[in-house]
């Protein structure tokens, strides 16, 4: 076995580090031995040449004759191969992986053994620490039982199945290891789409429903994450499964609640509602019949002095015209008549009025932001908004204080939390109104959009003047926005979106209450109004005005006038008509005569579409209206100069 001097081969073999090589004799006894050996065993070349390798086994094994043991199998199979101990020179033990090839020559005669030893004891150590990490993720995983958690291969074949999943879907892991994945769900679609999506984004969320053993079905919360190795290879999969049963029941338990809770909130502010309209109408129909019952007693006692109390009627009834807008404002079906706004201007027109309203111990500052975009609204609307905040102020503000109107612009994506979706990524104005008043409590806050509801002392205040607002800035398809602390005053915001599809009339050449009007030039109307008594009192002050009328009771009586040769110049339609409506009769009508005036007379938004605004050659006047008011949008639409008559 010893060789006559050091040859190439030999010395590759003892510049080897990371493995001992040694070479042993028929009877095992080391007879060369390396660099390698020496560094891993501790052993030097003189001092263990000649010994028997028996000497790097444990005693356990050279006890029982491990040694000779592998030497045998070598020689009767040509190779031996083992993960065991070894022991090194101070004699601590380390885990080797050792082959033992039997060496003949070419007659087939026994030389010796070549050992190859490597040292594996740090992969030993990491196996046991993965072993080990594996057990214990394992009982953590048995040890879910409020989860399904179970393991598939790339296929979709449960490989693992933990306690919670036998709880959960009441097969036991004999039962399910082996089966596939879509035999759990109740559409095997579902199953297959998770797997694809899990496989191509690395996870799949669902929820839907599963079956269990016994066929019951339940609602599941199901998530599939894909395994992967370091190369990206896919592994498998992670499924784990939730029964959410009972808390999608609690789930639709609590909304069922909240539903009826809800309602029961509807009925009691509807009662709440029906009880103040109740109140004040009451009163005002009081006033007005009170008054006519006096007027009919004196006219019947021959009696004229009769003025103050039809004037007092009137005044009621106007009274009422002004509660049911505010209504309707609050149901959000008034009819509006969306212009394109100045914000600034008309803010600063107010600000002329409102000094006198505000009164001495009150400073109103304006903070307008320059170069604002037209906002889309009704102006006499928003102008009645803002006087109403401006009142609340004031009286919010006993001892003194100051009112701060601000103007602004809100980009795309920012504004309150409530805006609505279609004022999200388009530009909003801004209208701010803030005071430094004793503000409101959390409970008063929570109800101050309610309707009747109001902190002021009794007779004072309707109750209605915010929920006026809220409902006119959600009718305009807008947002509004409180805050208020007690001892720290109240702002209030209102987003509206920006517009300029039609610019203002200037407001100063209508006539109002007690204008006297000049005789017409004989200008022919056409008046459609289902309500008799309406239309006769129209048309007969019309005709006292010296205008020509033509009058319809319904939509396609009009639309037969309007394809007629008659002259018009002017269109007074009510909007509500039937079958026919006054808009969809004016549509049709315009292909005909698409130049044609109009004026639309409307009590309720409802016969409105929800994205009308005005143009050139159409208004608006809310029902219901003074005669002069009538004259003067009807002069405003008409073509020559506004003539009113000269006063006696």
């Amino acid at each position: 076995m010893e060789t006559s001097g050091p040859n190439s081969y030999q010395l590759l073999v003892q510049s080897i580090l990371d493995y001992a090589i040694f070479m042993v004799d028929p009877q095992g006894r080391i007879r060369s031995w390396n660099a390698g050996a020496e560094q891993i065993h501790g052993h030097r070349a003189a001092d263990i040449v000649g010994r028997a390798f028996a000497l790097l086994h444990t005693e356990e094994e050279r006890a029982g004759g491990r040694p000779e043991l592998i030497l045998h199998m070598a020689a009767a199979h040509g190779r031996f191969q083992e993960e065991a101990e070894r022991l090194r020179r101070d004699g601590s033990r380390f885990w080797a992986h050792v082959v033992c090839d039997a060496v003949r020559d070419e007659h087939g005669h026994l030389l010796g053994f070549a050992m190859v030893t490597r040292d594996i004891t740090e992969r030993r150590m990491t196996e046991q620490r993965l072993r080990e990490v594996e057990r214990r993720f394992r009982l953590f995983v048995d040890g879910v039982t409020d989860c399904a958690i179970c393991m598939l291969d790339p296929s979709g074949i449960v490989t693992d199945w933990n306690a919670g999943a036998e709880r959960i879907k009441g097969y036991t892991a004999a039962e399910i290891v082996g089966h596939s994945l879509t035999r759990f769900f109740v559409n095997p679609l579902v199953a297959q789409t998770a797997m694809t999506v899990a496989s191509e984004n690395g996870r799949y969320d669902v929820v839907d429903w599963q079956v269990r053993k016994d066929g019951s079905r339940f609602m599941a919360e199901i998530a599939i994450d894909a395994i992967r190795d370091n190369d990206g290879q896919l592994l498998g999969f992670a499924k784990i499964t939730r029964d959410i049963t009972a808390r999608v029941e609690a789930e639709r338990h609590l909304e069922d609640t909240r539903a009826q809770l809800f309602q029961s909130q509807k009925i009691e502010a509807l009662g709440q509602l029906t009880g103040g309209m109740a109140h004040d109408f009451n009163n005002l129909l009081q006033g007005i019949i009170g008054s006519l019952e006096v007027v009919e007693m004196r006219l019947a006692a021959g009696r004229q002095d009769v003025e103050r109390f039809l004037g007092n009627a009137l005044d009621s009834a106007k009274r009422a015209a002004t509660l049911t807008h505010r209504l309707l404002a609050f149901a959000r079906r008034q009819p509006l008549a969306p212009k394109s706004v100045n914000l600034n201007d008309l803010v600063a027109q107010i600000a002329e009025l409102l000094p006198a309203t505000l009164g001495e111990r009150i400073r109103l500052e304006l903070d307008l932001a320059p170069a604002l975009v037209p906002v889309l609204c009704d102006p006499n609307l928003l102008e009645s908004a803002i006087l109403n905040l401006a009142i609340n102020a004031r009286d919010a503000m006993h001892e003194g204080g100051q009112l701060t109107i601000r103007t602004g612009s809100v980009p795309p994506g920012e504004g309150p939390l409530r805006r609505p979706h279609s004022l999200r990524d388009a530009p909003t104005l801004l209208l701010q109104v803030s005071d430094t008043g004793v503000g409101m409590t959390p409970e008063v806050r929570a109800r101050a959009f309610d309707p009747f509801f109001t902190t002021k002392p009794k007779g004072r205040g309707t109750g209605l003047g915010l929920s006026m607002i809220h409902g006119f800035v959600s009718q305009s398809r807008g947002a509004i926005e409180l805050e208020s602390e007690p001892g720290h005053g109240t702002t209030v915001s209102i987003y509206l979106p920006s517009g300029e599809r039609r610019s203002v009339r200037a407001l100063d050449d209508r006539g109002g209450a007690g204008t006297r009007w000049e005789p017409a030039a004989g200008e022919t109307i056409l008046l459609v109004e289902d309500e008799d008594v309406v239309r006769d009192l129209i048309a007969g002050k019309l005709r006292e005005l010296r205008y020509r009328v033509l009058e319809a009771r319904d939509g396609h009586a009009g639309l037969a006038i309007i394809e007629s040769t008659e002259r018009i110049d002017l269109v007074v339609s009510d909007i509500g008509l039937p079958g026919l409506t006054g808009m969809h009769m004016v549509e049709i009508g315009r292909r005909r005569r698409p130049d044609m005036k109009v004026l639309f007379v409307t009590g309720y938004a409802e016969t409105m579409p929800e994205d009308w605004t005005l143009d050139a050659n159409t208004d608006l006047l809310t029902k219901p209206f003074e005669f002069d008011a009538l004259v003067a949008r009807m002069r405003a639409l008409l073509p020559g100069p506004l003539k009113q008559a000269s006063s006696p």
